[in-house]
Formats: structure tokens, C-alpha cells, sequence
């Protein structure tokens, strides 16, 4: 499993010693390869990601998402707050929630996430996810470098593999520059991005 990490985040001697005892570096020699990446470990001190991709965008379509899994290995809550990525200036931390009237809504996720010391955070299709905007199509590369950025000034830098709609099964989501957004080619969407949960 190939796994980014960031610099190691500063903290206590006292606390280096504490977690540097306990916790062991990111990986497995046993048989448990096909279980959740999510349950991974990071490195002491370290924030890592794991299976970070980006679904490609189907012709005139102008937005994608980045997705994969985080793990906090510090010793300390902290919060992804943005990201930054090399093919587009607009990107978003979004997330998706469930409606009184059964649709869903698609909206900038306020405050960010926040991930407990030990937790992670996974950005997948249909959840939490990193979004990029005002993209072109035809020029969507084979990889996207991204920086996610943290309230403590911390990024994370690394590189999300685009896989393409028949490899992961994904939503096909398309936000264009008036706020709408389409799903699976079906939905009539309004200016607050609400998508119908039975499409």
C-alpha cells in the first residue's frame, strides 16, 4: 500500500516518547491486505494519506473530486481546513447530507473536517470529498498533485492516480459555473446543489 506522509508536526519531547513506544510505523507482514485501508496506522507523528485517486471527468463535464483515506498519526486533533491542486485554483472540501424530503444536498463543508489523534478521515464517492472546480475535460491529467491543508499550518502533500468512472464505479457528478450540478446524466439541479437520492 503507497501511503504520502507529511513532515513530522512538532510537539513535546515528552510526547515523543510517549506515542514513539507505542505505535509502530505504517503497513503489516500478516495476512489482513484486504482489509480496510481506514484501520492502516500512520507513522508516529505523521499525517498520511492511502489510496488517494481522482475520478476522471466525462466530456463537458467542469468538475472532478479527489478522494482517499487520512490518517492522523499525531498526537493531536486537527482539522483539514483546504486543499490546494496543480489543475485548478478552485477547490473545495465538500461534503454530501441527507434531506428531510429525501434528496441530498452537495455543499462546502464549513469549519472543515476535523480528525481525532489516531482517526482518519476517508474522502470517498458520496461522502466527504475533495472538490475541484472550472476544470476542462480534455485537458485532465493521468495524475493530480494536491496539498491538503490543515488549522495548525501543516499540508500534506500528494499525487491522486485519475481512474476513470468504469474502474471505481463512481457518481458521475458534474458542477458547472452556475451552481448546478448533474448526476448520472439524470438530475435537474437548483442553485443550493440538491440531488435526488434515487438517481
Amino acid at each position: 500500500m503507497n501511503t504520502t506522509t507529511t513532515p513530522r508536526f512538532r510537539r513535546s519531547a515528552a510526547l515523543l516518547i510517549a506515542v514513539g513506544l507505542g505505535l509502530s510505523a505504517c503497513g503489516s507482514d500478516d495476512a489482513s491486505s484486504d482489509d480496510s485501508i481506514a484501520d492502516a496506522p500512520a507513522e508516529v507523528g505523521e499525517v498520511t494519506i492511502a489510496d488517494a485517486w481522482s475520478r476522471q471527468p466525462a466530456d463537458g463535464q467542469s468538475a472532478s473530486a479527489v478522494y482517499g483515506v487520512v490518517t492522523n498519526g499525531t498526537g493531536e486533533t486537527i482539522t483539514a481546513v483546504a486543499a490546494t491542486t496543480n489543475v485548478s485554483d478552485s477547490v473545495e472540501l465538500h461534503e454530501v447530507i441527507m434531506n428531510d424530503d429525501d434528496t441530498m444536498t452537495m455543499q462546502e463543508k464549513e469549519g472543515g473536517y476535523e480528525i481525532a489523534a489516531g482517526e482518519s478521515l476517508t474522502f470517498e464517492p458520496g461522502g466527504a470529498h475533495i472538490m475541484v472546480l472550472d476544470i476542462d475535460p480534455a485537458e485532465y491529467p493521468d495524475t493530480v498533485d494536491v496539498e491538503l491543508e490543515f488549522d495548525n499550518g501543516e499540508k500534506l502533500a500528494f499525487t491522486a492516480e485519475v481512474r476513470s468512472l468504469d474502474m471505481d464505479g463512481d457518481m458521475d457528478m458534474d458542477h458547472d459555473m452556475d451552481g448546478e450540478m448533474d448526476m448520472d446524466g439524470e438530475m435537474e439541479m437548483d442553485s443550493e446543489m440538491e440531488m435526488d437520492s434515487d438517481s
